[in-house]
């Protein structure tokens, strides 16, 4: 019943506020208009934007790399063949595979002589592969958990200051309609004091120029000044309403009910989220850190080198190798087997067995020490940070949920009060049709009903400010 009554003083608001232009606005309207016009939602969108595509483009996946070198070409006189000899150190091609562990290819043409006169010739093309193989902790997830903050940050700001640019529009409504308010109290205030003074100077219980009559003006005089106050204070407040919507002041014809359903989110909201997403990076950080001292790596790499020649002193050969390498923190081991088989002589050449290695006591070991205690307490922090963040949103949880509950209990009183108030407007109508009520007493209790409608504007405007608190809260 009250929420009836509420909406049908709501629909008054329309004659009530209207009346200063023909023109007025739904409260929808209003605010559509005033967030495609404001340079700051402009700016806040276009800064989202390139947050996310920042995240994208670090988010694309690498292609092939593919790197190719032309090698430095030469040409020598020779004497004895008189003709230049020609010569590059090798062209070649390699790809870079997009894999954690740094695959590699490789192709050459290797050394090339040509010479012309002779048609002779001279190449000892190569192919080589290497593959690297960690041990021990090699995820680095410190890149997504990075993308995944900044995407959280951006849209959570931007809808978060959408939000509040909204709500900024509703106190600005709400304080030209309390104005007007104001003023029409003041206005009748004023009529209201005048017409009892000219009342009492008419039936000459007062005379002129007496203390009570000088009272009585000065009355006069004081509420005209406060409606002096209050039509400058509106002149100001038009203007901040035309700078922050774009538009002139020209009433609000309708303004919804709130919604607020408000149920808390046990994983908290978008502060406990980026402070989790920091804690998560913090135990990253931490983990990379003592990879660097506990992983170990073996890299395998493989080759074939053809050398052929025509007519240049060189024997034709295939030369195959193998080598692998095994690295920690303080030392590398590396074995290579390498042989040749000659073609030209059909004699394999016994192979080379090579093996070295490299030891260091780890000199900044003290440093790096000192850096994985400044990381675990790092990981402390971003603990602490996150516990506060849970407990803040729990505290704003509580008291959004009484502020709601506030809310409600004075939503229902106006409701109860509006009742009365039209109760009172229609038993003085009904005095005054059979005469035992004045046209006074009936103004007078239409008026407090009109009143009640910029009462009923406000109380809605404030709710739907707790609607986007707490639309905020849940982002």
């Amino acid at each position: 019943m009250h929420n009836r009554r509420i909406r049908g003083m709501v629909l008054c608001l329309v004659f009530i506020v209207g009346t200063t232009s023909a023109f007025s606005q739904s409260l929808e309207d209003i605010v559509s208009r005033a967030l495609g016009e404001s340079t700051q939602m402009q700016d806040l969108e276009i800064t989202k934007n390139n947050a996310l595509l920042t995240q994208s483009i670090s988010q694309a996946e690498d292609d092939v790399g593919i790197t190719v070198s032309s090698g430095e070409v030469s040409a020598t006189y020779d004497p004895s063949a008189n003709a230049y000899q020609f010569m590059t150190t090798g062209m070649g091609a390699s790809f870079l595979l997009p894999n954690d562990e740094e695959t590699t290819i490789t192709v050459s043409t290797g050394t090339m002589r040509y010479l012309p006169n002779g048609s002779a010739f001279a190449i000892s093309p190569k192919v080589s592969a290497s593959h690297t193989i960690t041990y021990g902790y090699t995820t680095d997830n410190r890149e997504s958990l990075a993308n995944r903050q900044t995407e959280v940050l951006a849209t959570s700001s931007y809808e978060s200051s959408k939000l509040n640019f909204t709500n900024t529009i509703y106190k600005q409504i709400s304080s030209l309609l309390e104005n007007e308010k104001s003023i029409k109290q003041t206005e009748k205030q004023i009529a209201d004091l005048r017409l009892d003074l000219e009342h009492n100077l008419s039936l000459k219980l007062i005379r002129e120029g007496s203390l009570t009559h000088e009272t009585q003006k000065q009355a006069i005089a004081s509420q005209e000044a406060t409606l002096s106050g209050l039509q400058a204070s509106r002149e100001l407040l038009l203007r901040q309403y035309a700078t922050l919507t774009g538009s002139t002041w020209e009433g609000v014809d309708s303004i919804p009910e709130p919604v607020l359903d408000f149920s808390s989110n046990e994983e908290g909201n978008s502060n406990v989220l980026m402070q989790s997403l920091a804690l998560s990076m913090a135990k990253e950080d931490l983990a990379l850190k003592m990879a660097e001292f506990e992983n170990k790596s073996l890299k395998l790499g493989g080759s074939l080198n053809l050398g052929a020649s025509n007519k240049i002193s060189e024997n034709e050969t295939i030369t195959p190798g193998i080598s692998a390498t095994l690295a920690g923190k303080q030392f590398s081991l590396t074995g290579k087997v390498e042989g040749t088989y000659d073609i030209t002589a059909n004699d394999f050449i016994p192979p080379t067995v090579s093996i070295s290695g490299s030891w260091s006591n780890n000199p900044t070991s003290t440093t790096d020490s000192l850096t994985v205690q400044k990381l675990q307490n790092e990981v402390l922090l971003a603990e602490i940070a996150y516990a506060n963040a849970k407990n803040d949103y729990q505290q704003s949880v509580t008291s959004l949920e009484n502020r709601i509950a506030s809310w409600n209990l004075s939503y229902m009183l106006l409701g109860q009060t509006m009742d009365y108030h039209q109760q009172v407007l229609e038993q003085q109508q009904d005095l005054a049709e059979r005469g035992l009520a004045t046209k006074s007493e009936v103004d007078d209790a239409a008026f407090t009903v009109e009143m009640d409608a910029y009462d009923v504007a406000v109380t809605l405007l404030s709710g739907l400010q707790l609607e986007n608190e707490i639309r905020i809260l849940q982002i």
